[in-house]
């Protein structure tokens, strides 16, 4: 889908993906959102029943998503998330960090859920882990890594 809010307001609803395998990947379910350029929402999207095997960054919501320098990563993005839920996303990674959730102070991210999580990485880094910013997301059923 890209990167939403870099070159015009943007809104995207009403995604579902389910029944996928990632092998070797760097990014598995993802959401990204430029900092400060252009309004919009990204809302009702649920990723569910996803196999990661040897994945580096297998759930992902970046909200501050700024590569190479190409914008200003202190400026928040206009892009709203909301209604967001991953579901039995299990399998193995290529580094340790499984679910990395950045959202903005300014436009948080709402409304997110995750649900029988189980992602294991068995590498120097130690045991797998969480990131998260500026969420409180809603925690259901069996979670492996500890989520937030």
């Amino acid at each position: 889908m890209g990167c939403l809010g870099k070159t015009t307001d943007e809104f995207v609803s009403g995604i579902f993906i389910r029944n996928c395998t990632f092998y070797d990947t760097n990014n598995g379910v993802r959401i990204k959102t430029w900092p400060a350029l252009h309004r919009g929402i990204a809302s009702n999207m649920h990723f569910e029943d996803i196999m990661m095997k040897n994945v580096r960054n297998p759930i992902v919501i970046d909200q501050v998503y700024c590569p190479r320098n190409q914008c200003n990563p202190k400026l928040p993005s206009k892009v709203k998330i909301a209604n967001v839920t991953f579901e039995n996303i299990r399998g193995s990674l290529a580094t340790a960090v499984a679910v990395r959730l950045n959202c903005n102070s300014s436009f948080p991210c709402q409304k997110v859920e995750l649900a029988d999580i189980n992602l294991m990485y068995r590498g120097k880094e130690g045991p797998a882990k969480s990131l998260c910013a500026n969420v409180k997301p809603t925690l259901k059923e069996k979670l492996t890594p500890t989520i937030c």
